[in-house]
């Protein structure tokens, strides 16, 4: 009976997907390019399903005016229920990486979540020297995770959630938005506080914040702007592309863009959201390596 009751409650949340976002979308079916630097990607297989497969990802982009390179450990859209097997094994994965930043882009959790994985997740991530930084997705919002009840759990973890703001760092400015789907991003504000004589990391959960981004007269001149959400359609048709994408996707469900002088690389995540499934699109790790142009 209960297998019963959770196909249902999948087929209400497919019909509520559907009604949030595009079947099909014309932006799914161009081929998803690689960093201008460079792509290399390694599957790990762990059974048969590819929902237990992760990639691991590396990218290299390089960034006028960086000091130096900076390795960047990007992680999105875990969707973290309960604890499993696929989450202590994720954790272990994380674990071994030997980043200089990390950042995580949203939906870490969603509806449901369980302290005792969120922090075994969270618990596991290693030392970052340029620190480990998050922003708000839709499901932080949507599910149970808002602000004062999520910021206390990453401070506890050693993580800063970059709300709206903007952190100096070696010749580099991090800046965190919030979400463009659930939240309120004011760019105006957060902007004004880039240094226009550096580079800047932009962390944001919803990629079609880019072009505002891209575009806005107070942003640095040259920079990265790393997100998730769209899972890169989780399953994707030969030919048609992703069946879906939600709503915040815009024209960038996955992989590398660039508009004036500025990249934007939208992870395809690694939990799953309406549907336990993925298709010709596996869960990811991604690598980042930034270096000076």
């Amino acid at each position: 009976m209960s297998q019963v009751r959770r196909a249902l409650a999948y087929a209400r949340g497919i019909s509520r997907a559907l009604r949030r976002g595009d079947t099909f979308p014309a932006a799914g079916r161009v081929p998803a390019r690689d960093a201008p630097g460079g792509t290399t990607r390694a599957l790990q297989r762990h059974g048969l399903a590819e929902l237990d497969h992760i990639e691991i990802s590396e990218h290299v982009v390089r960034i006028p005016g960086l000091l130096r390179p900076i390795e960047i450990l990007h992680l999105t859209d875990v969707h973290l229920r309960g604890r499993d097997a696929w989450v202590d094994r994720l954790a272990s994965l994380v674990s071994e990486q030997r980043p200089d930043l990390i950042a995580l882009t949203g939906d870490i959790v969603t509806r449901g979540w369980q302290p005792d994985a969120v922090d075994h997740f969270l618990g596991a991530l290693p030392d970052a020297p340029l620190g480990k930084w998050a922003v708000m997705g839709n499901w932080e919002y949507w599910g149970g995770a808002p602000r004062d009840v999520w910021e206390p759990v990453l401070t506890r973890h050693g993580i800063t959630l970059l709300h709206e703001r903007v952190v100096p760092l070696d010749g580099l400015d991090l800046v965190g938005t919030d979400d463009l789907l659930a939240g309120n991003p004011d760019l105006d504000s957060v902007l004004a506080s880039v240094r226009r004589d550096h580079p800047a990391l932009v962390l944001t959960h919803s990629p079609a914040l880019f072009p505002l981004l891209a575009g806005h007269p107070l942003r640095a001149p040259t920079g990265l702007v790393l997100a998730g959400h769209t899972h890169g359609g989780q399953v994707r048709i030969p030919v048609l592309g992703p069946f879906f994408l939600p709503r915040g996707s815009g024209a960038y469900p996955w992989g590398w863009y660039e508009l004036d002088g500025v990249h934007l690389f939208v992870s395809r995540g690694l939990g799953w959201s309406v549907a336990p499934v993925r298709w010709r699109c596996p869960p990811e790790i991604a690598r980042i390596r930034m270096v000076p142009g």
